[in-house]
């Protein structure tokens, strides 16, 4: 009986695993909805070291064999991630003099300039990747040379938006010029991706970069998922006033989904596992009455043998 239960108890478990999850979510007018859930945190790539080490070596050798530019340019890639940056910077120099204004060469060799400190060095060959392909990173390389131009600005003022965006100053986050907000939320979350890869906490300007992207978040999704983005912000050393106050404002907000969450949580826990929950039930109970029944039986057995 007892292994029947727990069989029935896995079943639902992995039932309810199946199902598509919703939350209740709070928008920036204070209605509350359900909703698939989206994150605002940009998940970076996990770079396994050994079997990057064995592809670069790989590359290596197949470019030994073949004298393969796209090979080399591959190994060279490789060795970026590994963080070899002298050594990647030596390999793209040379297949510039051998294969000069290639994209992909101009964009790592901007990567690897910024990376090892350069930043001028880093802006021109950027300029210069974009040029020869404007549409390179979903066309999102305009968010690297505004980074570039913050870091050789004189005058560093990390509170404003280094991108030059503008969601005005209340605590409500509002698009006064109309951006195309889905649009620049895609490109800030390629360009996250991309740089958080490299960049570690503590680093203001992508904690700078993801107050923007909370900002946005908030309007074209919900409060909560804007807070997540406003977290990390802070876990990258970036922190305003303004943040302050709309992280206070989106909490309050927030407040209201939580106890319909709750509410709507138990409904559909017993809709989506109705039948097994049903049939657990059963079970439970004929256990009981089974072993209601076995102690009256052995009650009824012990009284007749005292008389005898």
């Amino acid at each position: 009986m007892r292994r029947i239960i727990l069989i029935l108890i896995c079943l639902a478990f992995i039932e309810s695993s199946f199902a598509c999850i919703n939350e209740y979510r709070t928008l920036l007018t204070g209605e509350v909805v359900y909703t698939d859930p989206s994150s605002g945190k940009v998940w970076n790539r996990e770079i396994d070291t050994l079997e990057l080490r064995n592809k670069s070596d790989e590359l290596l050798a197949a470019y030994k064999r073949s004298d393969s530019l796209e090979y080399y340019s591959d190994y060279a890639a490789a060795l970026i991630y590994l963080g070899e940056y002298q050594k990647a910077k030596k390999i793209y120099e040379q297949i510039e003099k051998l294969s000069p204004s290639l994209y992909t060469t101009a964009s790592n060799l901007g990567t690897i300039y910024e990376l090892i400190g350069k930043p001028d060095s880093a802006l021109i060959w950027i300029k210069k990747s974009i040029k020869l392909n404007p549409k390179s990173h979903k066309g999102s390389e305009w968010i690297h040379i505004k980074i570039l131009e913050f870091k050789l600005s004189k005058s560093q003022d990390i509170q404003n938006s280094i991108l030059g965006l503008d969601f005005g100053k209340d605590k409500i986050p509002s698009n006064p010029n109309n951006y195309n907000l889905e649009e620049l939320q895609n490109h800030i979350w390629h360009q996250l991706r991309e740089r958080t890869t490299f960049v570690k906490p503590e680093n203001e300007i992508v904690g700078n970069i993801y107050f923007d992207l909370g900002n946005i978040l908030a309007q074209t999704r919900d409060v909560q998922t804007a807070l997540e983005s406003f977290e990390v912000a802070k876990e990258y050393g970036f922190e305003s006033d303004l943040m302050t106050q709309r992280i206070a404002e989106f909490e309050k907000l927030a407040l209201k989904a939580k106890p319909n969450q709750l509410k709507k949580d138990a409904k559909d826990f017993i809709k989506d596992n109705f039948k097994i929950l049903f049939w657990s039930g059963l079970l439970i109970f004929f256990g009981f009455i089974f072993m209601f029944i076995r102690l009256v039986k052995k009650k009824i057995k012990k009284r007749t043998h005292n008389k005898t």
